[in-house]
């Protein structure tokens, strides 16, 4: 388990400190051995430990949850049809969501900024592939990669990141389902009761023990050969669809935010 120890030394204007010690010493193992030397570069080492301990955090509070699915069987439809499912949530949705889709041959797109970077980790430990850009940076080389990617994963992307505004969809996501032919599926989370960290996003973090709602909408295709008023108009569509999915969510739980630094 997680041990969280508090103690009254000083970090700048906070009087308490927070000590994690990973669950067990395959994590260790992992943090330290030749297979994590195989791919931890540069500032991967920074975050190398909080990622670990970030995965160990996820998977220890994941399993406290008591989790309903809904919509699940659409994804047969797709698989039917010889599709891969570019699943799409909000950023501030993916905590949840990391935790349920782990280990599900599914590659997502991360960010190269610095917040990205521990995501990145967290989720590479999760059994997850990446691939590293946004539409601020290193796109058009991320979206050769991960439209390559679909020939043999599922995908998933969270839309308004890396850095918002909030709920407001990127084109990407239009564009690489275009490209793919593979349909956008939106999917979100909600909780009973919940953190809601004061960033950007208002990522959500369920409390231990929390009912846990995953919800998947329709799939959305989006046709080939689009120009850019083409492509904004379906952004604009699907953008509604996946803030409707996600209001509906948190109807049904009763999202009660317990906001938090």
């Amino acid at each position: 388990m997680i041990a969280v120890a508090w103690n009254k030394s000083k970090i700048g204007n906070r009087k308490s400190t927070i000590v994690l010690t990973p669950p067990s010493l395959s994590v260790y193992s992992i943090m330290m051995g030749n297979e994590m030397g195989e791919y931890v570069n540069g500032l991967e080492k920074k975050f190398a430990l909080g990622g670990a301990a970030g995965a160990a955090f996820l998977t220890t509070i994941g399993h406290t949850w008591r989790i309903e699915y809904r919509g699940y069987p659409v994804l047969k439809d797709i698989r039917c049809r010889s599709h891969r499912p570019i699943y799409t949530a909000w950023h501030g949705r993916l905590l949840p969501l990391a935790f349920t889709h782990r280990r599900r041959r599914l590659t997502m797109l991360v960010s190269e900024h610095g917040d990205g970077e521990f995501i990145a980790q967290i989720i590479r430990l999760l059994g997850y592939r990446l691939v590293r850009g946004s539409s601020t940076r290193g796109w058009m080389r991320a979206a050769k990669r991960i439209i390559a990617e679909a020939k043999r994963y599922d995908l998933g992307i969270t839309p308004d990141g890396p850095r918002g505004p909030r709920h407001v969809m990127q084109p990407g996501a239009i564009y690489i389902a275009m490209k793919t032919g593979h349909p956008l599926v939106p999917i979100t989370a909600s909780a009973s009761f919940a953190w809601a960290v004061k960033s950007w996003d208002r990522f959500l973090v369920p409390y231990p023990g929390a009912r846990v709602l995953v919800k998947w909408g329709e799939p959305y295709y989006v046709p080939d050969g689009l120009d850019s008023a083409g492509i904004e108009r379906h952004r604009a569509e699907y953008e509604n669809i996946l803030k409707e999915l996600t209001e509906t969510a948190d109807a049904e739980t009763g999202l009660a935010e317990k906001m938090v630094l």
